[in-house]
């Protein structure tokens, strides 16, 4: 029973639920209903205005676009009619202006007119029927842009400074901005722009024709200004560079398209990279100077070798810069071997009479002193082209130095040979090899420092062989020194007196013909002989102011000043 009781009140718990959801879905069923009648309501609307829009509407949407587009039209036709007439009207007159116009007067107004009549031009070119007027104008146009090139070459010309090339290859770098080359770059400039903006570049042509003609009479002025050949050619080298850096900073701003630019530069380059270089390799051809004019030339080239290499390649003319270096190294090279062999092999038998410095070594040392300036030219340039592989370049120009004093060395003691006298044969040797010493220790040309790296006992050498021919021209003192060593013993003979008088005088007489020596001589002889002499004129006083008078011809003082005289190394 009471399971029953239980499954009736859950029976009645579940019919109360069902009728309560039976009553919504009748709700929302009405609610349906209703919402679908006022959906078709508005949708029979709507329906109802789209055929009023239709039938009303849509007609006049397509009258009102046909009568718009008549309107554009009617505008772009008066347009067209009003553009005919400005251009129509304006042809004559910028025709006029163009032809009989001059740009230097009134730059803007000419490239105004300019711009003008290539816009009508633009315009006409649309208009078939203007055909002919269009091949009128385009003549005229063409005429305005030659007008305009020839006026491009007139202010290049106008704002060009003729500077006078009285400066040398120091001028490359950082000071060849100074130069100035154009007055007023803007004219230059705002011209040849508005050229090249419509694909003008004919006129290029007469800035690079204007630049050459100038390279040319730069030229001329540098080939007959000077008498030394090689001075010229160096000078003509340093010059071209630095004028072709300062026109390479004007092209920059004058010029601003960079292909352009470069194929102008390539035009303006040939000819006086090509004169250049053909009258050097001239020059260096018939070159018969030795080598020493050649190093300044050689240096100058190998530092900017890169440089005039490239213009070389780039050139638009056949320029032989390739085969100038190969011939300047080659002629270097062969003159620096064949002054070694001149050298040694030297025949010639002039000789000082005196026993003074020869030429030759005066020459052999201003040879060395000029290498020693151009060091690395000539080692790297030269004497490395011929070296082995294993060979230290560091001592390339050393050993060459230890050859040409050898060579010299041999050649001076040749000489010697040819005096008769062996006083002179040593005074020459000594004078000599002490000019060598000096310069050898003079800081200033710095040869000592060079020969130390393969001979650091160089100057001890020659400061030996100084010591050794002093020795030998002192014994060409011994006779007078002996003879005045013996004047005590001769008493009150006056025959005898009279003998050592005159071969004191002859001794003398042979000083004060001779002019240069060496200090460490002049205290040798001092020391010798003035002493000596001093005994001898007391000696001669004592018989007598008559016999004094007669045989007396130098005093001690000015035996003293012969004999300082003779190694003055400033006579």
């Amino acid at each position: 029973f009471q399971a029953i009781y239980h499954f009736f009140f859950y029976y009645l718990f579940v019919l109360f639920h069902e009728e309560e959801w039976l009553k919504n879905f009748k709700a929302n069923t009405k609610r349906s209903g209703q919402l679908r009648e006022g959906i078709d309501s508005i949708i029979d609307k709507f329906k109802e205005r789209l055929v009023s829009l239709q039938e009303n509407v849509l007609p006049m949407h397509e009258v009102n676009g046909r009568i718009q587009v008549k309107q554009r039209n009617i505008q772009r036709l008066v347009k067209t009619i009003d553009t005919t007439i400005q251009f129509y009207g304006r042809t004559s007159e910028l025709e006029s202006s163009i032809k009989d116009g001059n740009p230097s007067h009134d730059l803007e107004a000419y490239l105004e007119n300019m711009e003008c009549l290539q816009q009508a031009i633009q315009f006409f070119e649309s208009h078939p029927n203007y055909q002919n007027q269009t091949e009128n104008m385009r003549m005229t146009l063409e005429t305005g842009y030659s007008v305009l090139e020839m006026e491009y070459r007139s202010v290049v010309q106008r704002n060009t400074i003729q500077t006078v090339l009285l400066f040398f290859k120091e001028l490359l770098g950082s000071r060849a901005k100074d130069i100035k080359t154009m007055r007023d770059m803007s004219a230059v400039i705002h011209l040849g722009v508005w050229l090249l903006e419509r694909e003008r570049s004919r006129f290029l042509t007469h800035y690079s024709d204007f630049s050459r003609i100038e390279g040319r009479k730069h030229d001329a002025y540098k080939a007959t200004g000077r008498s030394e050949k090689f001075d010229r050619a160096l000078l003509m080298a340093g010059c071209l560079l630095a004028l072709l850096e300062v026109e390479e900073s004007v092209m920059v701003k004058a010029i601003p398209d960079t292909t352009r630019r470069a194929q102008v530069f390539r035009e303006l380059v040939a000819n006086p990279l090509n004169f250049v270089v053909r009258h050097t390799q001239r020059v260096v051809q018939d070159s018969d100077k030795g080598v020493l004019p050649l190093l300044p030339l050689l240096r100058f080239l190998s530092a900017h070798e890169s440089r005039l290499h490239n213009l070389a390649m780039n050139s638009m003319a056949d320029v032989p810069f390739e085969a100038l270096m190969r011939l300047l190294r080659v002629k270097s090279s062969s003159q620096i071997n064949e002054f070694v062999e001149k050298l040694k092999n030297d025949n010639n038998k002039f000789v000082p009479v005196d026993g003074n410095v020869h030429p030759i070594t005066v020459n052999t040392v201003n040879f060395l002193a000029t290498l020693t300036v151009h060091r690395h030219t000539v080692t790297q340039q030269l004497l490395f082209m011929t070296a082995s592989q294993r060979t230290n370049t560091a001592l390339l120009l050393p050993k060459l130095f230890a050859r040409i004093l050898s060579a010299l060395g041999l050649t001076l003691n040749k000489k010697s040979e040819i005096y008769e006298d062996p006083a002179l044969s040593s005074l020459f040797l000594l004078n000599n090899f002490n000019y060598i010493a000096k310069a050898l220790e003079d800081d200033e040309d710095g040869l000592l420092p060079v020969i130390n790296e393969q001979n650091n006992q160089i100057l001890s050498f020659y400061h030996s062989e100084i010591e050794k021919y002093v020795d030998h021209y002192m014994t060409s003192w011994n006779q007078c020194i002996s003879t005045l060593q013996g004047v005590q013993r001769l008493g009150d003979d006056k025959p005898l007196l009279r003998n050592v008088l005159t071969v004191v005088k002859f001794s003398a007489h042979l000083v004060s013909l001779l002019n240069k020596s060496l200090d460490i001589v002049r205290a040798h002889v001092k020391r010798a002989v003035v002493p000596l002499y001093g005994s001898l004129i007391q000696k001669v006083e004592t018989c007598g102011m008559q016999f004094f008078t007669r045989q007396y011809k130098y005093t001690k003082e000015l035996l003293e000043s012969n004999i300082d005289r003779l190694f003055d190394a400033s006579g």
